[in-house]
């Protein structure tokens, strides 16, 4: 009986498990049959799925070879696929790109700005690698050291070999970003070149959607240097002649202000220079104003060597004089094509009202000036080489005069360094290096918020390498913060210098 009772058990249990198996049996082939795509993705995400797509992008690196992009996710997959699309450094210049995951062309990843933009076509590294592991039914990989690249291939793209230094812009654009957020300030920009060459040793910007540096501000009592240069050139001051600032300017029943309130007394121009009297440069612009027959003022010859240097028109459309391959369209340094009153001219001489110039026109100048009168207009891309290190691109030195007298740039040099001696920009602390020359600047602000603070200069003074531009938006009167990003950047170059050279 109990022999009997056991094979019943045994005999029901047999159905139960068939029962089981047919029903999981008709579950699976209803699920294929009716097509069922989330059974199916369900059960074939038990055995192969895709971790991660690759998508190929020609390298840009720095002028010692660094790559800029990060690659790091690619050493967590011990693979040697570089993407080269994610940057953490070197961003303003390198701009922003757009991936398009359902696209699974060479096309998926777009260049939107900076250097990805202008050199989209090359630096196209060819149709996205998906890299594709075995799973188990938890998700989990099953071999941490087995992966399969699906449509396998070379980088095609190009490789972008920029002047810019990774450790330079590393450091500038950390300490950019901490002394904003310090201080409170709106933005900022930094452009450091060599002087001798035109090369862009780093370029950072507060806004990687818009370039800083090649934006355009009112540049305020920067852009005396230019009055003080035809004046000399045109013969238009003695420079024994003594000027009398009160502090206060009356100009056609207004009165205007120097920024020294009670006025800087009997200075002479290359003074009014170093302490930014605006009386002075008042009076130097006056005498290069160009009148009609009938003594009416139509136009200054600052405004004309404004244009010779590249300044473009206020009632320009677009940027006609661009040089600079990141420069936009619609930003450009320009001055008005005239002037009609003693008030303009005072603007004009100041920097102020009709004038805008960008962060690197700005230090283009500056760097002609340190190196005697002739420079080399800013580049930023050395060379461009294909997968077969053939050079596709490359660089093409562009002079940039500033068509002036030796005399005329000597005494400019002579000023500049004034201004950091015992003028506006005095409190410095590069002496131990050789010293700099400069100019700081205030600029009135459209937006009726605190003024704008520039200082352009070049270092070190006795033997001029660098010249180097900090705007700061926002940053008040006096100049003071845009200075001390400028010390502080340059005194870090000239220990980097003495360690392992730039």
């Amino acid at each position: 009986m109990f022999r009997d009772t056991l094979e019943k058990r045994i005999k029901m249990l047999s159905i139960f498990i068939i029962f089981l198996f047919i029903l999981l049996t008709a579950f699976v082939v209803k699920a294929f049959m009716f097509q069922d795509e989330d059974n199916i993705k369900k059960l074939a995400s038990q055995y192969e799925k895709t971790i991660q797509t690759y998508y190929p992008r020609g390298a840009i690196l720095d002028r010692n070879g660094i790559n800029f992009a990060d690659n790091s996710a690619n050493k967590k997959l011990n693979v040697s696929l570089q993407n080269n699309t994610s940057f953490n450094v070197g961003k303003t210049f390198i701009g922003n790109i757009r991936i398009n995951e359902d696209t699974t062309t060479k096309d998926a990843v777009e260049g939107l700005s900076g250097l990805e933009l202008y050199y989209n076509e090359l630096l196209n590294g060819g149709t996205p690698i998906n890299i594709i592991s075995s799973i188990d039914a938890t998700g989990s990989i099953i071999n941490e050291e087995n992966y399969t690249a699906v449509n396998d291939h070379l980088n095609e793209g190009n490789t972008i070999n920029t002047t810019v230094d990774y450790h330079l812009q590393k450091y500038t654009e950390e300490y950019l970003k901490k002394f904003l957020k310090e201080n409170n300030f709106k933005g900022g920009s930094v452009v450091v070149t060599d002087v001798k060459t035109g090369e862009i040793l780093t370029m950072v910007s507060s806004d990687e959607t818009l370039n800083k540096n090649v934006l355009s501000y009112q540049p305020g009592s920067v852009f005396k240097i230019l009055t003080l240069a035809q004046a000399l050139e045109n013969n238009a001051v003695d420079l024994k002649e003594e000027f009398n600032c009160t502090g206060k300017i009356k100009i056609d029943g207004v009165t205007r202000y120097c920024h020294e309130g009670e006025g800087h007394g009997k200075i002479t121009a290359l003074e009014g220079l170093s302490k930014s009297c605006n009386e002075v440069f008042y009076r130097l612009a006056k005498r290069l104003n160009i009148k009609d027959d009938k003594g009416n003022i139509i136009s200054n010859k600052v405004i004309d060597y404004a244009k010779e240097l590249g300044f473009g028109s206020i009632n320009d459309k677009t940027n006609k004089n661009k040089k600079f391959i990141l420069e936009y369209d619609d930003y450009y340094s320009f001055v008005p094509d005239n002037i009609y009153n003693n008030l303009d001219t005072f603007n004009l001489a100041l920097g102020q009202g009709k004038v805008q110039a960008t962060p690197l026109m700005l230090n283009t100048i500056m760097s002609a000036i340190a190196n005697g009168g002739i420079g080399y207009q800013p580049y930023i891309v050395e060379s461009v080489k294909n997968t077969s290190e053939d050079i596709v691109d490359i660089k093409q030195n562009q002079i940039f005069d500033l068509k002036l007298k030796e005399s005329t740039i000597k005494n400019l040099q002579k000023a500049l360094r004034m201004v950091c001696v015992d003028g506006t920009a005095k409190s410095n602390s590069m002496d131990s290096y050789g010293g700099i020359a400069g100019k700081t600047g205030t600029a009135e602000n459209h937006e009726k918020e605190s003024p704008h603070a520039w200082f352009s200069g070049y270092f070190p003074y006795n033997d001029p390498k660098y010249a180097m531009t900090v705007f700061i938006e926002n940053g008040g009167y006096g100049s003071g913060p845009a200075l001390k990003v400028f010390d502080s950047i340059a005194l870090e170059m000239m220990n980097m210098e003495n360690d392992k050279g730039i």
